[in-house]
């Protein structure tokens, strides 16, 4: 009896120490030819918490394309968020899927900061960003 509650203790330590996460997010398609961005899926209060409020495209010296995105926070609030930028070849594939992995962002209340992706293809043209909310349960 003592080993089950030992390990239900146990158990139950290790979910309040790592935290549990729920996510909710939405998704930026981000056009190099015309430089406009369309929020074309997700979740409609991150939508109403955060704004892209600039993107600007170029080169890195070894000719690969660049995207600088600025994002603006809606509230008065910190937003604890992920962001992956995903790039597309001219066919609308994406290039190299399992290459990106979400980064960690915190935006503070009314705050702007600028995210940057660099393709890793030379055959990216296109770019797509995913924010996702991360909100902790404990």
């Amino acid at each position: 009896m003592k080993t089950i509650a030992a390990v239900f203790a146990f158990a139950l330590a290790g979910t309040v120490l790592t935290g549990c996460h729920t996510t909710a997010g939405t998704t930026v398609v981000l056009n190099h030819d015309n430089g406009q961005s369309l929020i074309c899926e997700g979740n409609t209060r991150l939508q109403n918490n955060l704004a892209v409020t600039g993107v600007t495209y170029d080169k890195v010296p070894n000719g690969l394309n660049r995207v600088n995105i600025q994002l603006t926070s809606l509230v008065q609030k910190d937003q604890h968020l992920q962001y992956r930028i995903s790039w597309y070849n001219s066919e609308g594939m994406e290039i190299d899927a399992g290459t990106r992995t979400y980064r960690s962002l915190i935006l503070h209340g009314q705050d702007s900061v600028t995210v940057t992706g660099v393709a890793n293809n030379p055959a990216a043209v296109k770019s797509r960003l995913r924010v996702r909310e991360v909100r902790s349960l404990y």
